[in-house]
């Protein structure tokens, strides 16, 4: 037997004494307690900024809301709710209080008098401009004590947390449809839209129709289905499906993201692949349909620069009078 043969049996030995559930066990928790302590220390970094905002009477989160309402086109209270994870009752508030300072506005909209669009005031407008002067400045003199290569460590440390902590919601495979996927597509509509919005199974059945139509007269040429996948399971589905009369005008479908994954940016992948494939393909003009009670979705149709062009009331898919809109986009 040679000295290496021995060295390696007297390493393995000595590997197979040491107790390695509770080093492993030992290693986390002083990961939990590393973390633990950041989460501290930013939230005390959050405090020293937020104190700036405070001395002008309005918090950060106040701030944020602000911001939120002035970049947002067509903002609502429920996108608001959406976007920030905010307690709705906490968010009525805020709001009730810029109507009042005369920081925002709210306007009807002119399809749908249920809605009421959020805009800020020219005073809403100098209130948030000096929010985030203030914001700059104090973080300015947080790090102005760093050099350079200090602040470009600082940022890519921050990037890099960033990126490990919500790393699990940021990789996607996007893949274009199989037929095992159309009963995922029928089931996860009858699903979402009935425990989100009340749809009935009326509404499931109209999914099923034209999907097996789609795929049955399927020109990959022309149209698609695509899939998003996390780990090998589908969280995801967008469609773009040809007009038969018109060469020039495509419609977009079945546009679904699985709750878990929502504020991922799944929403912005999906879109910007059936947008970039009719302009692959030289259509000219994108339409859909939705519904007034999809908030998320009609946020980012607006976003894209979809404009609603028709409305009319649905009474089929719901217990409930919902409208029903069309959406139209010129690319």
């Amino acid at each position: 037997m040679t000295k290496s043969t021995n060295l390696f049996i007297l390493i393995f030995t000595s590997i197979n004494k040491l107790d390695w559930g509770g080093f492993m066990k030992h290693r986390n928790l002083n990961t939990i307690s590393e973390v633990r302590n950041f989460s501290r220390f930013y939230t005390n970094i959050l405090g020293l900024l937020n104190q700036d905002i405070l001395d002008s009477s309005y918090s950060l989160t106040e701030a944020r809301i602000l911001f939120e309402i002035n970049k947002t086109k067509e903002c609502t209270a429920n996108i608001l709710i959406d976007k920030l994870d905010i307690d709705k009752g906490y968010l009525s508030r805020i709001l009730n209080r810029f109507k009042s300072d005369e920081l925002i506005i709210k306007e009807k909209c002119s399809s749908d008098g249920r809605l009421n669009f959020l805009k800020l005031t020219e005073n809403g407008k100098n209130i948030l401009s000096s929010l985030s002067k203030k914001s700059d400045n104090q973080i300015s003199k947080l790090i102005d004590h760093l050099d350079e290569n200090e602040k470009e460590n600082l940022v890519n440390s921050m990037r890099y947390i960033i990126k490990s902590l919500s790393y699990s919601k940021e990789v996607f495979n996007i893949r274009t449809y199989r037929v095992s996927d159309i009963e995922y597509i029928i089931e996860k509509h009858r699903e979402l839209y009935k425990n989100e919005f009340g749809f009935s199974n009326i509404f499931g059945d109209y999914v099923k129709k034209y999907l097996i139509e789609f795929h049955r007269k399927y020109n990959s040429d022309l149209e698609n289905i695509w899939i998003a996948e996390q780990n090998n399971k589908p969280v995801g589905v967008i469609a773009i499906a040809a007009d038969k009369t018109d060469p020039s005008l495509a419609q977009l479908r079945w546009f679904l993201v699985e709750p878990n994954m929502r504020n991922s940016g799944l929403g912005h992948i999906l879109l910007d692949t059936a947008i970039n494939f009719c302009k692959d393909k030289n259509y000219k003009h994108i339409f859909l349909w939705t519904a007034d009670v999809l908030k998320t979705a009609r946020y980012l149709y607006g976003n894209y620069g979809f404009k609603l062009t028709e409305s009319m009331d649905n009474t089929t898919w719901t217990n409930h009078l919902v409208k029903e809109e069309r959406w139209d986009l010129y690319i």
